[in-house]
């Protein structure tokens, strides 16, 4: 039984539920059954099998978290061999399955949401829920919690998790990048990608954009491009307002809620892809980018074994502006660099696929299961 916010239709659906999704419908590849419950969206069905997986889907919002502990109780207790959860994350209440599911339980924490919290939300609300995530870690502490990568899992034993219950379990690229290939043929085009909420930070990239073009000294571009909710709207108007201010405007465009294949595209003749969020459980579309051969510039948020600075991508200090341009510009401006970390970054994103951590996943369930059945015994 997997609880999640979101479904693979859902068009709100963003990384954290594309781990999960992903997860579930391997899993029913290799012959489990897997139930997918969720929350609905205007024109879904109530219930559905999509790729060999039963989604269960209710109302959101406040309620959603009563109505999936309604669902456990009535349908899923006793009849299920485990229980996957996303404990903390998104724009949503946390289910605290912790708190009742009697079966073997398996949290997945993307990352320490702190750094976050500070970012997008006024400093009082902040410090609220950065209690909070505290308190939540206290009530998942000795259950197994998988993240995303080994920075992460360093990040979370500062909430006082034990390594031994850290399991980590990559993320993979959708099946769309898998014949991607290097092209030498780039634009100077700069793409960043993502949430567009406020804590991702894509001012700072067009903050960066003001400085690349002096530097550079040629007409570099800007695309922005991610899914945006109605509470963020406030934030992308802001993100326009700045480029007008600093008298870049025709050199960025827009793009929201772009399709899978669209991002191919990009990604596909961008010249570089930036990341300047504070912190990142893993940035899928770091791996994306890399295997479409595109160098990353990426803020020390971004776990060292998703980026190795030098090899497939330029790492700089979060929130340093001049450094994130000095690295755009180094791969603006020196072809044989560039050259060298397209290739790197298309051999490097290989080991990043969604079948080989199925199987990681896959062996931790049967380990906590096996487990369970030992106390169980005794």
């Amino acid at each position: 039984m997997f609880l999640a916010f979101r479904d693979l239709k859902n068009p709100a659906a963003v990384g954290g539920d594309f781990y999960l999704w992903e997860l579930a419908k391997g899993l029913s590849r290799l012959g489990h059954s897997a139930a997918f419950v969720c929350s609905r969206f205007e024109g879904s069905r109530p219930s559905e099998i999509v790729d060999g997986v039963e989604v269960v889907r209710f109302a959101g919002g406040l309620s959603l978290p009563f109505r999936i502990l309604n669902e456990y109780v009535k349908r899923f207790r006793g009849r299920v061999d485990v229980v996957v959860e996303e404990a903390i994350g998104g724009q949503r209440i946390p289910f605290l399955a912790g708190a009742y599911v009697r079966e073997p339980l398996v949290a997945v924490w993307h990352q320490r949401h702190d750094k976050i919290f500070r970012e997008q939300y006024p400093f009082p609300v902040a410090v609220v829920l950065s209690f909070f995530e505290r308190f939540l870690a206290r009530l998942y502490r000795s259950r197994t919690v998988v993240t995303p990568s080994k920075g992460a899992r360093e990040k979370l034993m500062q909430l006082g998790f034990r390594r031994e219950n850290l399991k980590v379990v990559y993320d993979g690229v959708d099946e769309i990048f898998h014949d991607a290939m290097p092209n030498e043929k780039r634009e100077d085009l700069i793409v960043c990608l993502g949430k567009l909420r406020r804590y991702k930070r894509a001012d700072h990239a067009i903050l960066a954009l003001e400085r690349v073009v002096h530097q550079a000294n040629r007409p570099c571009r800007l695309v922005i491009a991610g899914k945006v909710s109605e509470i963020d709207r406030g934030y992308v108007d802001g993100l326009h307002n700045l480029a007008e201010r600093l008298r870049v405007a025709d050199l960025v465009e827009f793009k929201v809620n772009i399709p899978e294949k669209e991002k191919l595209e990009l990604l596909e003749k961008a010249r570089v892809l930036v990341q300047p969020s504070p912190v990142e459980g893993f940035s899928i579309v770091v791996v994306e980018a890399n295997r479409c051969g595109t160098p990353v510039v990426v803020s020390d948020g971004v776990p060292s074994d998703v980026v190795v600075n030098g090899h497939n991508g330029l790492v700089y200090p979060f929130g340093d502006v001049e450094a994130l341009a000095s690295a755009i510009t180094e791969l603006m401006k020196d072809d044989a660099i560039w050259n060298k970390m397209s290739k790197n970054a298309h051999e490097w994103a290989q080991q990043f696929n969604w079948e080989r951590s199925v199987f990681t996943f896959q062996r931790i369930l049967k380990l906590v299961n096996a487990d369970s059945a030992r106390v169980r015994a005794k």
